[in-house]
């Protein structure tokens, strides 16, 4: 029976193709003497599948098997004679120092190249599995364009251009065709693990393409101009441009660390640039009516929420006027959301009007669970608007809060709320009490016989 041909998917591995083939690796690998490395296959490689034997397990030491072993171990051989060769050559006879290449992870028993002329610590046997040794004669502009190098960068950089020229083998000194070790020189420079991978980028196409560079920068800027004007903000062109320039290489490297610049960044930006001088008082109380645009549309938001748990009447100005500034930037710059603010302000209103507290949990506002009460005194203070009972009043607070001899706090019933609303000096000043006093006083002047 002639043998089938498959061709590698993505995720296949040798010994699942050889299962789903009911056949052995070791007879897959005597098969296809091209493939050196059974961890090594590729997408759409075309792997010969014997046909017509049973399958044993004594064929895993087979003789192709072995003669695979021993070509392994050749390979390993050599590639470890390489590595001798280049630190030989470099000056180094013991010592390695270990890589420290940022945004990657790299085992010791891998360890690269750190900077050019440095001993390469990579054990030898990991170079004929790691990738594949075909070898390769890279030329110089080859180079730049794999590792996204500009030629500018090159000559401003030095620990690149002495890792580029070792690998030329323009120092009298062979040239590096193995990809591999090609790679790990690079990845060992200054230029490397100092910059991350959209940074080189960044470079390269400013270098190599200033005009689509530029058209992007711009377009870049222009964006970030509308984004703050949106938010009622200013920003000037050269600020624009910087922060376009940040957001367009995504991530830096600085003092060892990854700082990223994304939406978020611009975010805080304008958190930032909000002015809360520009305000304006009513009484005592700072009130922000000179933000545009976005902003204003949050702060009224922010008003009315506040408004609804009873916030700005029950704490001081200064105290208000802190929390109002905190909130819109958090809520612009990103850290804080709505619902957050909305739970602030929920634990605020229980711990104010504790009486209230389990329908303040069931969803609603101070000022909704309050309102019977607070239309109950309305009604006896002759007050048109319900809304404008200031909820710290103290008959207000004694309605809402009352202890029982248990010490369980709950409002008092709507009746007592009106019987103690009437005690309060705003009853007094009312058109019923005024009437009810002169009848009441009518009343003693004629059983006194003052009258008629």
């Amino acid at each position: 029976m002639a043998n089938k041909t498959v061709t590698v998917k993505k995720g296949d591995t040798l010994s699942a193709i050889a299962k789903a083939n009911k056949t052995t690796v070791a007879k897959i690998l005597a098969a296809n003497p091209k493939i050196t490395n059974p961890s090594l296959i590729r997408v759409n490689q075309k792997i010969v599948i014997p046909v017509g034997t049973e399958t044993s397990t004594s064929d895993v030491k087979s003789a192709a098997e072995k003669a695979r072993l021993a070509a392994l171990e050749k390979q390993k051989l050599q590639n470890e004679a390489k590595v001798n060769f280049l630190n030989d050559k470099s000056g180094f006879k013991d010592g390695s120092i270990p890589s420290e290449t940022l945004g990657t992870t790299t085992s010791t028993a891998t360890s690269t190249v750190v900077v050019p002329g440095s001993k390469i610590t990579t054990d030898p046997a990991t170079l004929s599995t790691t990738s594949s040794q075909t070898k390769d004669t890279f030329s110089l502009e080859q180079l730049m364009s794999r590792f996204s190098i500009a030629a500018a960068v090159i000559g401003a950089d030095k620990s690149l251009q002495e890792a580029l020229d070792r690998i030329l083998g323009k120092n009298g000194e062979p040239m590096i065709e193995d990809p591999y070790l090609q790679e790990q020189i690079i990845k060992g420079t200054s230029w490397y693990q100092n910059q991350t991978d959209t940074q080189r980028q960044f470079d390269y196409a400013k270098q190599t393409n200033p005009g689509q560079f530029a058209a992007d920068l711009q377009l870049n800027a222009s964006e970030i101009v509308k984004k703050f004007a949106a938010n009622g903000l200013n920003i000037t062109a050269q600020d624009a441009i910087k922060y376009a320039e940040l957001m367009m290489k995504q991530a830096i490297i600085q003092d060892g660390k990854v700082i990223r610049f994304d939406n978020d960044y611009i975010n805080q930006l304008m958190a930032g640039a909000i002015d809360f001088t520009k305000n304006d008082k009513i009484g005592d109380r700072v009130v922000y009516t000179k933000l545009s645009g976005n902003l204003e549309t949050l702060a009224q938001s922010l008003y009315k929420q506040a408004w609804d748990y009873g916030f700005p009447q029950t704490m001081s100005n200064a105290g208000f006027t802190n929390w109002f500034e905190t909130s819109m930037k958090g809520l612009v710059g990103g850290t804080l959301n709505p619902q957050q603010v909305d739970d602030q302000l929920q634990a605020r209103a229980k711990s104010f009007a504790p009486g209230l507290a389990n329908l303040i949990d069931q969803g609603q506002t101070l000022r909704q669970a309050a309102d019977p009460w607070l239309q109950a005194m309305a009604d006896v203070w002759e007050v048109g608007d319900v809304n404008e009972i200031d909820l710290n009043d103290e008959y207000v607070q004694r309605a809402l809060n009352s202890t029982d001899e248990k010490g369980n706090v709950a409002p008092i019933n709507l009746y007592d709320a009106k019987k103690m609303a009437r005690r309060s000096s705003k009853w007094d000043m009312t058109q019923n009490a005024k009437e009810e006093k002169t009848r009441i006083a009518s009343r003693i002047l004629q059983d006194f016989g003052f009258m008629g």
